[in-house]
């Protein structure tokens, strides 16, 4: 784990369905996302949130929220029912928005 990346982790807030367990596994499956915000932003202006609701039950939902100091909340949600599964496609989803929200702010600069 490198330095950015613990200081990274540190910055999950851990909800329903998640607890501090999950840490190693959010470490390996988050990586694409910590690669994205560790070249771009100090790990202090970033906060993520991580819900998995109903876990590893029929209907599962898992949120993935980022917010970045001076760029709106990006919000991933997933409805697959394999955890890992799951968190990889709610982390495409604000990976996705992260850049669209990087490449605006950087038209207006």
């Amino acid at each position: 784990m490198t330095a950015e990346t613990a200081r990274l982790l540190d910055r999950i807030r851990l909800q329903d369905g998640t607890n501090q367990d999950d840490l190693p596994f959010l470490e390996r499956t988050l990586a694409q996302l910590f690669t994205q915000l560790g070249g771009r932003f100090d790990a202090s202006q970033v906060d993520i949130a991580i819900r998995i609701k109903d876990r590893d039950k029929p209907g599962m939902r898992t949120s993935l929220e980022l917010n970045v100091h001076g760029l709106p909340p990006m919000i991933g949600t997933s409805h697959l029912t394999d955890t890992k599964d799951a968190v990889n496609d709610a982390e495409a989803k604000v990976i996705s928005q992260l850049q669209t929200a990087v490449d605006r702010r950087s038209e207006r600069h």
